[in-house]
């Protein structure tokens, strides 16, 4: 999973990497060093023929994996909620989820659902912004596999509307709440127990919110709070490093029994390498799991 900061939308990076356009080049080279075969994306800012759903940015990534990595590339971004007719191109095509994949390692079965999770009274737009999808994918015939939900869920960035301070995390859990209801349609749906939650969820450390989906049975491979965001020691980010991505996977299934998070990191920990990659790259860093490959058995 990893966040690319807002790609497609350099004037809104925070500092040092603002104005600054990330290069498909450095977005390829990251990519294909950290292994992954299938990679959910947040941030992604789309064309301005939004029904498209393409982004040039990421088309031109995707190139350059095939052509400086020998590696196939396809991927999928999903709309957000229905805004009304004056909301700015910002709301409307920025910071979209989506889920790419190596073509010659998986295979999509079927097509993305939107899952219904609805509105919500109190917060009413802004719940669940970024629309949860369900994608299936096939890693060959009679082997496992895999539903994958990539999700980015509400910031912890203070509403100006609202003064409580438990606001956002409030809202993060109604989020899951609303994904939890929906677990058993997921399995009938897709006729499979293999179902991955992952992406920026936001849960800062010592927060109970990933509780609503441990207790349905799923597991949090960032249960030790590894930080995913760059930070740099002058304060220029406005926080430290947070735990906010993670990777929920079934706890029951054999498939995940060995899986661990892993955060790419690709500095030793001084602010100017630090700096050099929020500027290249993200405010996020990019992590994975390995998921054992068996015998379907669902």
């Amino acid at each position: 999973a990893w966040n690319i900061e807002w790609l497609g939308f350099p004037d809104r990076r925070g500092r040092p990497g603002k104005d600054n356009p990330q290069l498909p080049e450095d977005l390829a080279d990251y990519i294909q060093a950290s292994g992954a075969d299938v990679l959910a994306l947040a941030e992604i800012g789309i064309d301005s023929d939004t029904s498209s759903l393409r982004s040039k940015e990421l088309d031109l990534v995707v190139r350059s994996l095939q052509n400086r990595h020998q590696q196939p590339w396809e991927y999928v971004l999903f709309p957000k909620t229905d805004y009304p007719d004056e909301a700015d191109e910002y709301m409307r095509r920025g910071q979209h989820v989506g889920l790419a994949w190596r073509t010659d390692r998986a295979s999509l079965v079927g097509t993305p659902w939107n899952i219904p999770v609805g509105s919500h009274p109190e917060f009413g737009l802004k719940f669940f912004e970024r629309r949860a999808h369900a994608v299936k994918l096939s890693f060959g015939e009679g082997k496992t596999d895999i539903v994958f939900i990539p999700v980015h869920l509400k910031s912890n960035r203070k509403d100006d509307s609202n003064p409580d301070p438990t606001y956002t995390m409030r809202q993060r859990e109604e989020e899951l709440r609303a994904f939890v209801r929906f677990l058993p349609e997921l399995r009938e749906r897709f006729q499979d127990e293999d179902i991955v939650l992952l992406g920026d969820t936001n849960i800062l450390d010592g927060q109970d919110t990933g509780k609503i989906l441990t207790q349905s049975g799923c597991t949090d491979l960032n249960q030790d709070e590894q930080g995913t965001t760059s930070v740099c020691g002058d304060g220029s980010t406005g926080y430290r490093t947070a735990p906010f991505d993670r990777i929920f996977v079934p706890e029951s299934q054999s498939e995940f029994a060995q899986s661990k998070l892993m955060v790419h990191r690709t500095e030793k920990g001084t602010d100017d390498e630090i700096k050099a990659f929020r500027r290249k790259l993200s405010d996020h860093y990019l992590l994975t799991s390995e998921i054992e490959i068996l015998q379907d058995d669902d």
